[in-house]
């Protein structure tokens, strides 16, 4: 995959003490000697930054054969500057590059599984951290790409032997294991299955949450013993 970023970047106490500051538009991936070269216009040292030296104004992320997850997760980062912009906040280089690295890691249906944990996180996303936290963090999601209807999950289940049709069939006088399934009401099916372990239809698919929960019950059990 071909990920790349571009970043607008300044020098944070100059951009907060001057309006005449400078501005360096850099890439991520890019050769060291290219980095200190902008970092040291910035007045700056590439090798020793701290994470309060930076400040992003704009992070596009591009990727020419997958143009949707780019201009998805670019919306996403510019909604997280214009927030960190309005509260005064830093947006570091160092968070930025950890969240590219994260972001490079990852395969397409990957890529669609952040989108729909972020699409369901949302209120809870304040800064780049979070997007890194959860990047991190994908298998405490089960994501199910393209899943838009109960119906369609119901079909799932069953395709992947997760609903014993031979347990059903038992309640169905004279019918056939193989035409089963139009003597069930999928939607209904699928509606409990989902509802009952609360998941979550999103652009990308359906998607639960597992880890999260299950670590939180076991903190709450291990305050009262």
């Amino acid at each position: 995959m071909n990920l790349k970023m571009k970043l607008n970047i300044v020098n944070k106490h100059e951009y907060e003490e001057n309006e005449d500051y400078r501005e360096v538009i850099m890439t991520i991936p890019n050769e060291i000697d290219n980095l200190r070269k902008d970092f040291e216009y910035l007045g700056l040292d590439y090798n020793n930054l701290s994470i309060q030296d930076t400040h992003i104004l704009q992070c596009r992320v591009i990727d020419t054969k997958d143009s949707a997850f780019s201009n998805e997760i670019t919306t996403k980062i510019s909604n997280i500057i214009d927030m960190a912009n309005a509260r005064s906040h830093t947006i570091s280089y160092q968070d930025i590059k950890s969240m590219f690295t994260i972001l490079k890691s990852l395969d397409y249906e990957e890529r669609d599984k952040l989108l729909a944990v972020l699409e369901i996180k949302d209120e809870e996303i304040h800064n780049i951290k979070d997007i890194i936290n959860y990047g991190n963090n994908l298998e405490c999601f089960e994501f199910y790409k393209n899943i838009n209807t109960y119906d369609g999950y119901a079909q799932k289940l069953i395709d992947a032997g997760d609903v014993c049709l031979s347990d059903i069939a038992e309640y169905i006088d004279n019918v056939c294991l193989s035409n089963i399934t139009k003597y069930i009401n999928m939607g209904e099916m699928g509606e409990a299955y989902v509802n009952g372990n609360e998941g979550i239809f999103t652009k990308k698919g359906l998607i639960f949450e597992r880890i999260y929960k299950k670590e939180e019950e076991e903190e709450e059990e291990d305050e009262f013993e």
